[in-house]
């Protein structure tokens, strides 16, 4: 079928808004680019190239998602699939977030919750199978999704809910546990409002952090491998202000108590309920969302003016979604009862956002196949999160997990990119030998990129192996370390 002839597909709650071909550029081969429009108010944007590899890929969103499809990182990532001949396909969720900011479209907008939370991925996706085999004149051979952050939980939830849409996944960092995720921003944001810590004092606390535990995987590489193996206490391991008093080299009381209090987690009546923030993230190292090296605690937790991300995103979700169907936008932050409030978050909502059930039997049974990735040192999400489902996974599925389903911990990376180690990592080309080759990925190398050059490289194994330094190679070359048992 003609690129133009696909405006007459739209039926039903689908309208084709436009089919136009695009002409070779040096960003892109040439194509034909859908706009379309499932009611009420999803957009999604299909690109079919004219050299065509019969793959799909589809990128997920990030934070509350409402992106515009034209926006800069969207067209990029849409143009780096078009060059490796794959049909490119995204979509906004159904909200445009400059009218709707981060959660405010879900204020007695139920449909537009359901958008977000599933629907619109779905639809978006249903809907260019159908373009692509007209256009085409034939099915997909194989559709992949790649996403991180709010788009991991999109590839969690594809897996959990809809098991043929997709034979290959990445689910990158994913939010997966989105309540409790959004409430622990508000348990940090508390415990600094109460005793602030300068980003200044941090570099006090990274420099203990990484004493104390640095060299404890057998190598001292400026990396913490596996953060639950440090025990580091801030008040016992960084130099103590003494009492009433402040200063720049030290820590009072209070900020010892907070930072605690963020390492362990959100409490609720007495009991912890979610993980708190590992160690390793403290140090500076590479934030992509930043100008220049920074803290990962910078911007995400300790903010340099205003509400942190964190809070951002938490402060949003109380009032818009936590307690549905009864939205209190005028609800303040720092009045959220941990012993109270969290009881009440709807388990509607629950529902509808948490990608936590791991019954994946049926995604198993069509031959998908699931990667997923997190780093130790996010400090958007709790990297813990990521290894309890796949725990939980094993505990229901059992020993056969790793043929369909592998994790991979990446030491030293901040959210989704980014921090002190390793974080540039080709996913897709594994799992696509993985999905159509019948090869498991037992290892990805990743590299850390410095002024535009590779300056290090590791193995990330599957977990729960890890990688381990021969004791003689270089500490910056990958073929110095071997994946082996914890």
């Amino acid at each position: 079928m003609a690129c133009r002839a696909l405006k007459a597909m739209g039926r039903g709650p689908l309208t084709i808004l436009s089919a136009d071909e695009v002409p070779a550029s040096a960003d892109a081969p040439a194509f034909c680019r859908v706009h379309g429009v499932i009611a009420p108010e999803v957009q999604f944007e299909v690109a079919l190239p004219l050299a065509w590899n019969k793959r799909l890929y589809m990128r997920g969103n990030g934070g509350f998602a409402g992106e515009s499809l034209a926006a800069p990182i969207r067209v990029s990532q849409r143009n780096m699939a078009l060059k490796n001949g794959f049909v490119a396909v995204q979509t906004n969720t159904g909200h445009d977030a400059d009218g709707e900011p981060l959660g405010s479209f879900a204020h007695n907008n139920l449909q537009k919750t359901v958008d977000y939370a599933f629907r619109a991925v779905h639809e978006s996706l249903r809907a260019a199978k159908r373009l692509l085999r007209a256009y085409y004149d034939r099915p997909a051979a194989h559709s992949y999704w790649d996403g991180c952050s709010t788009g991991g939980r999109q590839a969690l939830i594809s897996a959990q809910r809809y098991a043929g849409d997709f034979d290959g996944i990445i689910a990158g960092a994913p939010v997966l546990n989105f309540t409790d995720s959004l409430s622990t921003a508000l348990w940090n944001a508390q415990q600094l409002a109460r005793a602030p810590v300068p980003m200044a004092k941090m570099r006090l606390v990274a420099d203990a952090v990484y004493e104390r535990c640095d060299a404890r995987d057998g190598a001292k590489d400026g990396i913490i491998d596996d953060p639950r193996a440090c025990d580091f206490d801030p008040a016992r391991d960084v130099k103590a202000c003494p009492a009433g008093q402040d200063g720049a080299d030290c820590l009072t009381a209070g900020q010892a108590g907070a930072l605690n209090a963020i390492y362990t987690g959100p409490r609720s009546n007495g009991r912890a309920y979610f993980f708190g923030q590992p160690v390793g993230a403290e140090k500076v190292g590479q934030q992509p969302t930043l100008p220049g090296p920074s803290s990962g605690w910078d911007f995400w937790i300790i903010p340099p003016s205003g509400k942190s991300r964190q809070l951002l995103y938490g402060d949003s979700f109380v009032k818009y979604m936590a307690f549905h169907p009864k939205a209190d936008p005028a609800h303040d932050w720092m009045k959220f009862d941990f012993d109270k409030d969290y009881a009440r978050i709807s388990p509607a909502i629950r529902g509808l956002l948490d990608a936590v059930d791991p019954d994946l039997s049926e995604f198993r049974s069509r031959g998908g196949k699931l990667l997923m990735y997190f780093g130790w040192a996010d400090t958007a999400l709790a990297p813990g999160m990521g290894i309890d489902y796949y725990e939980k996974v094993q505990a229901k599925m059992g020993a056969g997990v790793p043929g369909f389903m592998r994790l991979f911990m990446v030491p030293g990376m901040f959210h989704c990119r980014g921090g002190v180690g390793v974080d540039r990592l080709d996913a897709m080309t594994p799992l696509v030998n993985w999905v159509e080759n019948g090869k498991a990925p037992e290892r990805i190398v990743a590299g850390r990129m410095e002024q535009g050059r590779i300056v290090r490289t590791r193995p990330l194994c599957a977990y729960p192996q890890v990688a381990k330094w021969d004791g003689k190679g270089s500490l910056d070359e990958e073929k110095s370390f071997a994946c082996s048992a914890p």
